[in-house]
Order: C-alpha cells, then structure tokens, then sequence
C-alpha cells in the first residue's frame, strides 16, 4: 500500500496535469509553443503548459516535505546553477513538469509529468503521471512500487525469455563513434522506436512492456524519477560498467531494463567486446 508521502503526491500530480496540462492538449495557440534552443538541442521547445505546472508543483510540493525545494526543468533551463541545490542537504523535488513536450505540442501522446524527491544525492520517492493512458506510477525506496495505488508484482516467472531481445536505442545524442558499433551490436534484436518520453519508456521498463532502453544525455528530471520507479519494481538502472544510475550523472551510456536477467543479456549484448 502507497505511503501517505505517495498518496499526497498522486494527488498533486492528478491535480495539476487535470488543471494546467490536459486543458491545453490539443488547444495551443502557435504563441505558446516557444523555441528553447541549446547548443546541444537547438531545436528544443517549451509550451505554456510546461511552464503553467511547473509553476503549480513549486507552489504545492514544498508542503509535502518540510524544508523542501523544488527544482524544474523549466526554471533550471533559465539559471542552471539551480542543479547545485541535488548536492546541498535540503529535500530537493526533481520536476519535469511535461515531458514529451514536442508530442504535447504536435497533439499527441505519449506525454507525462514526472516528479523524484531527493536528499544528498539520494532518490527517496518518485511519481510519474501519463494521462493519456491513465497511468499514475509511483515508488518509493524500499517500499515499492504502484500503479494507480496497487503494488506492481515482479515475479521470477517474468524474466524466463530466450527469445530476441526488444529495445530502444536512443541514438540522437550518442556520441558518433559510440553510435554505429552500438546500432550495428543490436542485429537481431527487436529494435523499437523511441517515443521521444523518457515517462513512457520508464513506465513500459517497470510494467515489463519492454526488453530494454539505452540513453546518453541524463538529465535528471528525465531519469531520476524513472530510476527510481525501475528499481522498486524489480528492475536495473546502470551504466554498462555495472555503476548504478546517479542523479548527478550527465552525459555517459545508461542502460535500464526491468529486472537483473534481462540488463545482464543486454549488456553482454549490446557492450560486451567482441573477439
């Protein structure tokens, strides 16, 4: 059963993306899509609703942990510095107010709100909301993980496939040397394409709708609440040197997968050395 931190979450999260963000799906003006461009992603975009829930989950989610701060993607964009704050000793919430922005801003899914406590580096508790689906997943560490409030199950029986493997590969901000032996190691597999949210594929990895998903750009509203969910539901977040998945990670191959079996198969096959 979810703790009452996760209880109080799930409400925030269902009541700002029932208030800021689904009333504007499918609804923006060509004024409120505004370019966001970087020099690593110079086509990146920020809608109204990015902004309209990131400023509501600053407003509400300092209430359910005293002393807490709250650090969004959108503010972060503005003034990096405010990624010091993951290392400091206050309770940081990690806020990805609408990731999925571009599928938000095309009029269509998959799109979702994401959301990961964290103190000293640590990943306490995690909610990820995709509307569209009707999926409200939340973990907490050590206590597990939910959909819609009940416990997701691992099971042993789960992890018994000799089968191809089913993955994405996500190769846009893969370094170019480390791209093609990557694609070309993953003949054979079911290659699956990416669906530009980090939300759904976490949320695939967690319910076992997926093999594996390997990332490089990790930015921490796009994986710390994923991580966390992942591991409470049975499952692996590492680099392919067996580290496990840190907030303060930034640009290096991750790779997830829903439980020990099938991370240690992808590895083997995605990065082992070949003779």
């Amino acid at each position: 059963m979810p703790s009452a931190l996760l209880t109080e979450l799930s409400v925030i999260l269902h009541e700002v993306v029932s208030e800021e963000i689904l009333p504007r799906y499918q609804k923006l003006s060509a004024a409120e899509v505004i370019a966001k461009p970087s020099a690593e992603d110079p086509s990146d975009l920020v809608t109204l609703a990015d902004r309209a829930a990131e400023e509501r989950f600053g407003e509400r989610l300092p209430d359910l942990v005293p002393g807490s701060v709250v650090v969004g993607e959108e503010a972060t964009a503005a003034d990096p510095s405010l990624l010091e704050r993951l290392g400091a000793s206050d309770p940081v919430w990690v806020v990805d107010p609408l990731d999925g922005t571009r599928n938000f801003a095309s009029g269509h899914g998959p799109f979702g709100t994401m959301v990961v406590l964290v103190e000293r580096g640590e990943l306490l508790a995690s909610g990820i909301y995709l509307p569209l689906e009707e999926l409200l997943l939340t973990a907490e560490r050590g206590r597990g993980a939910f959909m819609n409030g009940a416990p997701i199950a691992f099971s042993e029986a789960t992890v018994a496939m000799t089968g191809p493997l089913s993955g994405s590969i996500y190769a846009r901000f893969l370094p170019s040397r480390t791209r093609a032996p990557l694609i070309a190691r993953a003949f054979g597999h079911t290659l699956v394409p990416g669906v530009a949210c980090a939300a759904a594929e976490y949320a695939a990895l967690a319910l076992h709708r997926k093999d594996y998903v390997v990332y490089h750009r990790l930015l921490p509203w796009d994986h710390a609440p994923g991580a966390l969910l992942v591991r409470e539901a049975g499952g692996v977040v590492r680099h392919p040197d067996g580290r496990d998945y840190s907030v303060f990670d930034s640009r290096e191959l991750l790779l997830a997968a829903p439980d020990a079996v099938r991370w240690a198969r992808a590895r083997d096959e995605l990065f082992a050395e070949r003779p």
